[in-house]
């Protein structure tokens, strides 16, 4: 069945709807941030930590003002989330690597020692909510993902410039060596022909000597017999 380029594009936007709309996995747990053991949910990022970094501070900007925590903890003492509380909560948060895999850990208290985790009544809100995180961090790393492709293109295409290039410089000196080669087989020919030339007169010359001889032997002859 042939494709159509505007079945090709009605599928990829199916394809990207669908990556953002699909809910990442995301689980309940504990980590220690602050020094001290917390309950939360984490999840894993298709991104390298000093993406994910920046952009989760950056996310978490529009909830209220964001600290540097010890040991790489990001937190928002006020974070202002009206789908989660109407009243500001505590977050806390840590990004690390785990397995070649890089790890955000969010613990949110809504009440003292109440912490939003599976069961919660809120945990949907607050998975919604990191949900939203994730989506975008998904287009800024596929921006950085064809950015890279682009790159990539850009340098073959240097590549293969200066091979080109180089290429013209081959012709160039391998026309001059023929043309060098040419003018060398024009001399030599040439050298031929007059070797071939003095060739031919030297065999007159000779025959010219050898009948001289013969006649000069005559005369010799003559010469002696006058004077017997």
């Amino acid at each position: 069945m042939k494709c159509t380029p505007m079945k090709s594009l009605i599928f990829g936007l199916f394809c990207l709807i669908t990556s953002l709309s699909a809910h990442a996995q995301i689980f309940s747990g504990l980590a220690e941030i602050e020094k001290a053991k917390k309950e939360g949910f984490y999840t894993y990022l298709h991104s390298e930590e000093k993406f994910a970094s920046p952009a989760w501070k950056e996310y978490l900007k529009k909830v209220g003002s964001v600290e540097n925590g010890r040991a790489g903890a990001i937190i928002v003492s006020q974070a202002r989330i009206p789908s989660i509380s109407k009243d500001p909560v505590a977050l806390l948060s840590l990004i690390s690597e785990e397995k070649n895999k890089v790890k955000l850990f969010i613990s949110i208290a809504t009440a003292p020692d109440t912490y939003i985790q599976t069961g919660h009544e809120k945990y949907r809100e607050a998975t919604d909510w990191l949900e939203i995180f994730l989506q975008s961090l998904s287009l800024e790393e596929n921006v950085r993902s064809e950015e890279a492709k682009l790159n990539e293109l850009k340098n073959s295409k240097i590549k293969f410039q200066r091979l080109a290039e180089r290429h013209i410089r081959e012709l160039d000196s391998n026309k001059r060596q023929t043309d060098l080669l040419v003018k060398k087989l024009e001399e030599t020919k040439l050298e031929k022909e007059k070797i071939l030339a003095n060739q031919e007169q030297t065999k007159l010359d000779q025959k010219a000597t050898d009948e001289a001889i013969i006649e000069q032997m005559k005369k010799v002859e003559t010469a002696k017999q006058k004077i017997k």
